[in-house]
């Protein structure tokens, strides 16, 4: 009987507790923005954006600053006062 509670236990609750222990991977992130034309490394994070410089477009001259930026996931990942190695504002999608 003791050997197979500890069968059941191995099976069902050690594959749920060894999925929390894993990395917090930007992927998996609610902040994690794909970008459609590369490859997965080129993501960018959501939860940190920066200000363009104010420069005007030298085509038409207006200002372009439709289009907000955001810091690519390995740039948030590599600093500590933005995410870090660690993942401090990693929130996991739903």
């Amino acid at each position: 009987m003791k050997y197979i509670l500890m069968t059941v236990y191995s099976i069902l609750v050690l594959p749920i507790s060894a999925n929390k222990i894993g990395p917090k991977l930007c992927i998996d992130c609610k902040f994690y923005k794909k970008n459609f034309f590369a490859f997965g490394e080129f993501g960018k994070c959501a939860m940190f954006t920066y200000e363009q410089s104010n420069d005007y477009f030298l085509v038409n001259g207006k200002n372009d600053n439709i289009n907000e930026s955001f810091h690519y996931c390995s740039t948030a990942r590599k600093y500590d006062y933005l995410c870090g190695k660690e993942g401090k504002f990693y929130e996991e999608k739903l």
